[in-house]
C-alpha cells in the first residue's frame, strides 16, 4: 500500500498550488490523505487565495469537488479557480486569481466553500454566500452583505464600510456576536464548546429605526426589510 505521505504532493507559487495526486489509491484514501496533508500545513498558508491544479491523475467533478472540500475544510485557503493541468507558471496562476477575483467582484459577491472554524476569518469587498457552517471562534467580515448556508456561531460583520442597509441572515442564526455597520449584540447563548446543535430556523439580521432586528425570514419580514 502507498504511503499517504507520497500519495500528496504539494508544489506552490506566490498564486498558484500544484497538487499531484497518486493515480493508484484508492479515492477514498486519496480523500482522506488529502486532508490529512492540508491539515499539517493549514498555518502556512494563512487564509491564501489561490489557483489549484490537480496532477497525476483524472477526476470527475464530483471527484473534483470532494478533494476541493477536504482542502477548504482542513487548511485556511480560499479557492478562487482550477487551473488547466499544462498550464504552469507563476504568472499564469496570478492572472487566473485576478480574472477570478475580477468575476466575483462583478457579480457582487462571491461563495465560500467549507466551514470556517475557530481561529479562521475570511474577509470580503464584497456580499458573501458561505456553504457551510461558521464555527464559535470564526470571524466572517464584508462590506457588503453575509448569507451563512449552514449554523452560524461565530461572528459575522457585514456593511463593514458603514452601510447599515446591509444584512446578514443564516439557516441557524447563534452568532457570538454579530454587527452591521455601527450596530452589534451579543448572543445570549454562551458555550465554551458548542456543537451547532441547533435546528434549522432561518433568520435575517437587518437596521430598523436605529436599532438591529433579528426575525425569521418570512415574506413579511422581507417586505419590512425592504421597505
Amino acid at each position: 500500500m502507498e504511503p499517504q505521505h507520497s500519495a500528496v504532493i504539494l508544489k506552490s507559487n506566490p498564486h498558484g498550488l500544484i497538487i499531484s495526486l497518486s493515480p493508484e489509491l484508492p479515492f477514498d484514501e486519496l480523500v482522506a490523505a488529502v486532508e490529512e496533508k492540508f491539515r499539517t500545513s493549514a498555518d502556512f498558508f494563512r487564509n491564501a487565495r489561490l489557483a489549484l491544479t490537480f496532477r497525476g491523475r483524472n477526476l470527475t467533478r464530483d471527484e473534483e469537488n470532494r478533494l476541493v472540500d477536504a482542502i477548504v475544510e482542513n487548511a485556511k485557503i480560499q479557492v478562487v479557480c482550477i487551473v488547466d493541468e499544462e498550464k504552469e507558471s507563476a504568472e499564469y496562476y496570478k492572472k487566473a486569481v485576478i480574472n477570478a477575483q475580477r468575476k466575483k467582484e462583478e457579480g457582487d459577491g462571491f461563495f465560500h466553500r467549507g466551514t470556517l472554524r475557530s481561529g479562521q476569518t475570511l474577509d470580503s469587498e464584497t456580499s458573501i454566500v458561505i456553504l457551510g457552517d461558521v464555527n464559535p471562534g470564526a470571524q466572517v467580515t464584508s462590506r457588503g452583505n453575509i448569507v451563512v448556508l449552514g449554523c452560524c456561531m461565530g461572528t459575522i460583520y457585514a456593511g463593514a464600510g458603514g452601510d447599515d442597509r446591509c444584512f446578514a441572515a443564516a439557516l441557524t442564526m447563534k452568532p457570538a456576536l454579530i454587527k452591521i455597520a455601527g450596530f452589534a449584540a451579543r448572543s445570549a447563548i454562551i458555550k465554551k464548546k458548542d456543537t451547532g446543535d441547533y435546528p434549522v430556523d432561518p433568520k435575517i439580521v437587518y437596521v430598523k429605526e436605529g436599532h438591529l432586528q433579528i426575525k425569521s425570514i418570512t415574506n413579511e419580514t422581507l417586505c419590512e426589510y425592504l421597505a
